[in-house]
Order: structure tokens, then sequence, then C-alpha cells
């Protein structure tokens, strides 16, 4: 089974994230699987913009792959993690054409910071956005360095900080996500705006969009070896292993989770 579904409809690439489990995890596989896709999308002149989706009534994404994240015993291993997240959320960013993300259910952790990579978000009236990281013994560097850098000091503050749920209306308004809908209507809420922004011209978007991104690029860039060393510290603790054993059980069923 492919980690990540493709279609085209008309001018727009769908990239359907196809994990086994409805939450969607991320791992390694998973990251450059994706990373592969929205790249070929990219390159692609057939495709004019391109859409992300969880696929229908499952999760964007609930975060990384607590199996894999669990782990992660050597600086070396944390650091290799640390590199793929930064070149997953680059990958997007680095895009030319418009990208679309459709959140449906949850967007947690990793899968939080994904989601605010895109051009244009869109989230269904029963998602949440959620950073539980430090609440449960993770470093939220990333999400700090994501979050400060789009939505501001005290917006990323308060959420790193409270690891509370974000519900639709409120990312709204934080501007986190651009509009909301109907779950039955999230895909092609996504295809209709992916069909409009694909429809600018090539070079005025992409150039545009390059000079937009460059600050998010540049932070995420910037906070890679301190994000290293944030998690080097935080996995060293081993304090988020209570939770992953919560999570997954005493044999480590596989399982979705939360790494930032």
């Amino acid at each position: 089974m492919a980690l990540i579904e493709v279609a085209d409809v008309d001018r727009t690439r769908v990239l359907t994230l196809a994990h086994e489990k409805p939450t969607n995890p991320f791992g390694k596989a998973m990251a450059h699987a994706c990373m592969a896709a929205v790249r070929a999308a990219d390159a692609d002149d057939g495709v004019d913009a391109v859409v992300v989706s969880g696929g229908p009534d499952r999760c964007f994404s609930a975060g990384g792959n607590f199996n894999e994240a669990r782990t992660l015993a050597t600086d070396d291993a944390v650091d290799e993690t640390i590199d793929w997240c930064t070149d997953l959320y680059l990958s997007v960013l680095d895009v030319g054409k418009p990208t679309v993300a459709a959140i449906d259910r949850h967007a947690i952790g990793l899968g939080f910071q994904l989601a605010m990579m895109f051009d244009w978000k869109l989230m269904s009236t029963r998602a949440d956005l959620v950073m539980p990281e430090l609440e449960h013994g993770i470093g939220a560097s990333m999400a700090a360095t994501i979050l400060s850098t789009s939505c501001g000091y005290d917006v990323a503050r308060h959420v790193v900080m409270s690891c509370r749920p974000i519900p639709p209306e409120t990312a709204v308004g934080l501007r986190m996500v651009d509009e909301t809908c109907e779950p039955e209507f999230l895909l092609d809420r996504a295809l209709q705006r992916a069909g409009r922004m694909g429809r600018y011209p090539r070079v005025a978007f992409s150039a545009t969009k390059r000079v937009l991104t460059q600050p998010m690029r540049t932070a995420l860039e910037n906070t890679r070896e301190a994000s290293k060393a944030v998690h080097r510290a935080t996995f060293g603790a081993k304090a988020m292993h209570r939770h992953f054993d919560r999570v997954l059980g005493p044999r480590g069923h596989e399982a979705a989770g939360v790494t930032s």
C-alpha cells in the first residue's frame, strides 16, 4: 500500500496521506514519500496546484510515529529525525505552485507544523490543531519557531505553553487557517481554491511566493541545529517515554503519536 496516494483532478495534483492508521502518523518513510510526491508535483508541467489531504474521515496527521520516536536512543538518530522533519517542511515551502492543505479531524504536533507550511489552509468544522509536546516531555523548539514566524511571539507562546486544542473558529481568528467548512465539503472546497490559485500566472506567483516564504525557510534552517540540541536533551531525559507507553501499551503496538 502506498503511503501517499496520487490523483489529478483537472490540473490539480491531489496527494492523500494514506498510512494504514487513520491518524496518519509520520515516520521517516512517510516523510520521504511525501517529499517525493510534492517535488514530483512541482516538476510536472501538467500540474498547476497541489492539495494535500488526510483522506475521507481521517486525520490530516496526528503527528509523529511513536514507535519510531521511542527508539531514538542516540544523538545521531535524533539528529536524523530533526533533519527529515525540517526537510519535509521545506519541501512544501519550496513548491513554486499553490499548495492547499485540507485539514480534517486532528493536526497534532508534526501534523500541525506541516499544515502551517501550505499557502492556503482549509479546516473542517470538526477539526482541531494541537501542540501538546511540552506536557509530554517532548521539545517544542520547531513549533516555537514555526508559530512565532507565522503568527507572532504571543500566539506562539500561548499555543506552545498551553498545550490545548485550537478549534476552527480560533484558528481562523489567529490566521492559522484561512477558512472552514463542513467535513463533507472539505476536499471540494480545497480543489476549488487550488483551481483558482492555479490559474494565477505562474511566474508571478512563484516569484512572489519565494519572497513571501523566505522568512519561514530561513527560520527553519536557523533552528535546525538548535532543535537537534533541544531534542537530544529531551529524549535523553526520557520523560516522554511514559506517554509513549500509555499510548502504545507495554507491548508497543503500532500507533500514532506526536513529535516535533
